[in-house]
């Protein structure tokens, strides 16, 4: 039952037309046969709304901070209590939040933020094309605001006006043969998209991504800065999926369960693409690694 879960998952991050299940089924558990070295890539989008901050639920802070911190290297610094900011080495950086809602029972694990320049206007054009703001502009201190919306697919997005580097940088996926980023980095993101059509209006229209369908249910973006990643619009059950580069999966994985993580199952290999895998941190936040 575990590898059927672990293939649905890594299915999400398949970026080319072939057929996974079939390909797994005559596969040895744990290994995918496949050859993804000429895997299609998205436009890049115009880099005006990337993703730039990531807030992951974390019920033990400490724990957590203790967590990502030895096996990721990720630098933490508690801003107030409940909230804790960290960077990863060249990854999205973002917060564990140990505060309601972050950690409500059934709430979405992890929350990606669209930079946005101009606040109000964006959340004046969502609210025009229907979408739900679920927190209103806000101040952070004295760095900008933040806001919250849901689109048409039930994903929460939060808006922040604020990004260590502007224009945001792009952020290798650690996929196939391109550009690795540093071990530790989150490095690619999958979403539950919802209707496609209703997601390109938004993310492609709107917010300026770059789309390109794969197959069934998948479709890859690209925002032309910070980190990419896939839509998918077979369950929502999944919203939101980080993934952190690690040099090696397995190994990284053996660590995770030593420091009081779980892996979901066991890792699996594509050839041409790379190596995933799949585990909840001590918070019970469920996360992904890419490897080569």
């Amino acid at each position: 039952m575990m590898r059927k879960i672990l293939l649905v998952l890594l299915s999400t991050i398949l970026l080319s037309g072939l057929s996974v299940a079939l390909a797994a089924e005559s596969g040895t558990p744990g290994e995918v046969e496949m050859d993804a070295s000429a895997m299609p890539q998205a436009p890049a989008g115009s880099g005006e709304h990337p993703l730039c901050w990531l807030e992951i639920a974390a019920r033990d802070l400490e724990a957590s901070k203790a967590f990502y911190g030895q096996l990721f290297g990720w630098n933490f610094d508690e801003i107030m209590p409940g909230y804790a900011i960290f960077q990863s080495p060249a990854g999205l950086p973002g917060g564990l939040s140990s505060m309601p809602p972050a950690i409500v029972e059934g709430s979405q694990q992890t929350k990606p933020y669209i930079y946005t320049a101009d606040i109000d206007a964006a959340l004046a054009g969502l609210e025009e094309r229907g979408m739900k703001i679920v927190q209103p502009k806000t101040p952070v201190m004295e760095w900008g605001h933040v806001a919250m919306f849901v689109d048409s697919a039930g994903t929460t997005y939060g808006l922040s006006n604020m990004s260590a580097q502007i224009p945001v940088p792009v952020i290798p996926s650690g996929l196939g043969s391109g550009e690795k980023p540093p071990a530790g980095s989150v490095c690619s993101i999958e979403l539950y998209g919802g209707n496609f059509d209703e997601a390109r209006r938004l993310f492609a229209d709107y917010f300026g991504w770059g789309l390109l369908d794969t197959m069934p249910q998948y479709m890859m973006f690209n925002a032309g800065g910070g980190i990419s990643g896939v839509f998918q619009g077979h369950t929502a059950v999944a919203q939101s999926m980080p993934y952190i580069y690690v040099d090696d999966v397995r190994a990284k994985i053996a660590q995770i369960e030593a420091a009081g993580g779980k892996s979901l199952a066991e890792p699996a290999s594509m050839p041409g693409m790379g190596t995933f895998g799949y585990f909840t941190d001590p918070s019970g936040t469920a996360m992904g690694l890419i490897g080569p």
